[in-house]
This record gives structure tokens, sequence and C-alpha cells, in this order.
């Protein structure tokens, strides 16, 4: 027969155990739900009325070469643009920070931003990116942007949603 203090034992350690197992679920349940009150938040901010007309209007910019983007959209020659476009940069730069941290998780990126339109996105400003890493001379210059990207891609890989006419500039010229 079990002794009175061996019974108080047991019942201390599964007592333990069951609030510590509490507290796992509690603190798992807490990062899911953060995690989705992020991805609704930023779902609000890039699917705005405001935030889609300066998308399809970043979207229908048009440049020869590096040198005519700047005379056409740089900062002191066009500075309205230039919000425009800092603001839709820093905030894929941004969301990929939150990638890269974890705050974020790449599926939940991929069906808030992972679309066509964000890859042709990507692949209209990337020579611009380039050019303005080596005039800055900074190599992290919008880094988590094109880090975002690259696991937008990987992901799409992954569940086979590439398309390699998204690499070409067909969507861009429809608008």
């Amino acid at each position: 027969m079990i002794e009175l203090s061996t019974a108080r034992d047991l019942i201390a350690i599964f007592g333990v155990i069951a609030g510590f197992s509490y507290y796992v679920l509690t603190v798992r349940n807490t990062n899911r739900a953060r995690k989705t009150q992020v991805v609704l938040t930023l779902s609000n901010m890039l699917f705005s009325e405001l935030m889609n007309r300066n998308y399809l209007s970043l979207l229908s910019m048009q440049w020869e070469d590096f040198d005519d983007f700047c005379n056409k959209y740089d900062s002191t020659n066009n500075p309205d643009h230039f919000a425009i476009r800092w603001n839709l940069w820093k905030f894929y730069d941004n969301l990929g920070y939150m990638l890269n941290q974890n705050i974020v998780d790449t599926d939940m990126v991929y069906y808030l931003v992972g679309g066509p339109s964000f890859v042709q996105f990507w692949t209209k400003f990337k020579p611009i990116i380039i050019e303005q890493r080596k005039l800055y001379n900074d190599p992290d210059w919008f880094r988590w942007w094109e880090y975002l990207y690259t696991e937008v891609q990987k992901f799409r890989e992954k569940k086979n949603l590439t398309d390699a006419s998204l690499e070409k500039d067909v969507y861009v010229k429809e608008f």
C-alpha cells in the first residue's frame, strides 16, 4: 500500500507538471495571438486605400536607367514621389526584419504580401536599390526587404507557386 507521504509527493509532482504544462500552453497561445495581432495591424496598413493608390503609383513608374530614375524620382526632384516610395520600401524592409526576428511567420507574411504583385514590386526596384547601395556605400541598404523577397520566394517554391513570368515586367505594364 502507498504511504501517505508518497501519495502527497506524487500529488505535488503532478501539480507541478500540470502547472508547467499550463504555463507552456499559455505562452504559446500568447505568442500566437501576438503574431496574429501584428499581421492584422500590418494588413490594415498595407491594404488601406492610400497605400493601394501609392502602390499603384509606384508600379506605374517608368525609367530607362538609374540616372533617369534619379532625374524623375529623386527626393530633390520629386519629394512627393520619394515620400510615397520611402514609406512602402521601409514597410517591406521592416516586415523583412520582423520575419528575420521571428516576430511574424513566413506563411503569415506570404499570405499578407506574397502574391505576384509583391514579386513584381521587388523585381522592379531591385536594380535601383542595388545602385543605391553602391552610391551610398551601404551594402545593407534595404537588406531586410531583399531578405523578405528571398523568404517569400522560398515559400513559393516550397508550395510550388512560382512562375517564371513573375520575374518579367508583365504585370507592371498593365497599370
